[in-house]
């Protein structure tokens, strides 16, 4: 098993930032155990309780990249369009699509013990 850290960024789709906005950590950081990323990907999902991530928005991930200062580019983690509902002005509630934006990093732990 392996610990993955999941770091969510959540933003509306371009076509209706101007209507509706949304809190950026609406979906907490969280540690997930799991054999392998897709798995970990998978108990997200499941853990994700206040915005529906579907399965074929899983399936449909896009893959995240970030530049870095040597002049490398290197995957960190996926954008997956979820959904949640918006209040209305008249009260009702309106479906609405955002992106997660998902860097996911592995974590290993130090050990502490002191070399004599």
């Amino acid at each position: 098993m392996k610990a993955y850290l999941f770091c969510t960024t959540a933003t509306m789709k371009d076509y209706n930032s101007r209507k509706w906005w949304i809190d950026s950590k609406i979906v907490r950081d969280m540690e997930i155990e799991a054999e392998d990323v897709l798995s970990a990907l998978n108990i997200y999902r499941a853990r994700v309780s206040i915005v529906d991530i579907s399965a074929n928005a899983i399936k449909n991930r896009n893959p995240m990249f970030c530049d870095f200062k040597d002049g490398s580019t290197k995957q960190v983690g996926y954008v997956i369009t979820a959904s949640t509902d918006f209040q209305t002005d008249n009260y009702k509630w309106s479906k609405q699509f955002i992106d997660l934006w998902v860097t996911i990093k592995e974590v290993s732990f130090c050990d502490f013990e002191e070399s004599a």
